[in-house]
């Protein structure tokens, strides 16, 4: 899997970055603590920041930044989004998973949800199901999660390996984030 870190000198903050971003936001891999400084940073470095960019550094809210981008993303020229952003979806419940947020049993289940939902998603919901019910009947064996592990990995590289490096930027931006706001702690 890619540790590359995408730098903001290398994004185009085009409507592929933002079907990217809708996607991160709306699986949860990141929130306001992820884009807030990367946001700040664009309107400082941008001459002429684009709109959407402006609104999202002022929400906080998980809900309203969705809608931001989702706005600018079916707004005026429209373009068609990449089929690969529904298994780039599963991809950040992935790296979820990864940095312990979320369980594997919770992994099998919400790609699951989202793949009949969607009915996008190289595997359908069954496959995510069925690997889900194996591992309930193992009584959750670490064994076997590792093996499920590998399989899905497998599938989805290319998806993990595609959202990974905008992920540890986002990353960068969290810790920034929080190391600024704890140094405005009071100290007791």
């Amino acid at each position: 899997m890619s540790n590359e870190k995408v730098t903001l000198r290398d994004l185009v903050l085009d409507k592929a970055f933002a079907y990217k971003l809708s996607v991160m936001l709306e699986s949860r891999l990141i929130g306001y603590k992820h884009f807030y400084l990367f946001c700040d940073e664009i309107i400082d470095v941008y001459t002429k920041p684009p709109y959407w960019i402006i609104q999202l550094a002022v929400t906080k809210y998980q809900a309203s930044a969705i809608s931001i981008v989702n706005h600018y993303l079916y707004s005026e020229p429209f373009i068609e989004n990449d089929p690969k952003l529904y298994d780039q979806y599963i991809a950040c419940l992935y790296l979820r998973y990864a940095r312990n947020e979320l369980s594997w049993a919770s992994f099998l289940w919400k790609s699951g949800a989202y793949s009949d939902g969607t009915g996008s998603v190289k595997e359908p919901c069954e496959y995510f199901y069925d690997l889900l019910n194996e591992l309930e009947e193992s009584e959750y064996s670490s064994e076997l999660e590792k093996r499920q592990l590998c399989e899905v990995v497998e599938k989805f590289r290319s998806d993990i390996d595609a959202m990974n490096p905008i992920y540890q930027m986002f990353k960068g931006y969290y810790k920034k984030y929080v190391n600024r706001n704890l140094c405005l702690l009071p100290r007791k």
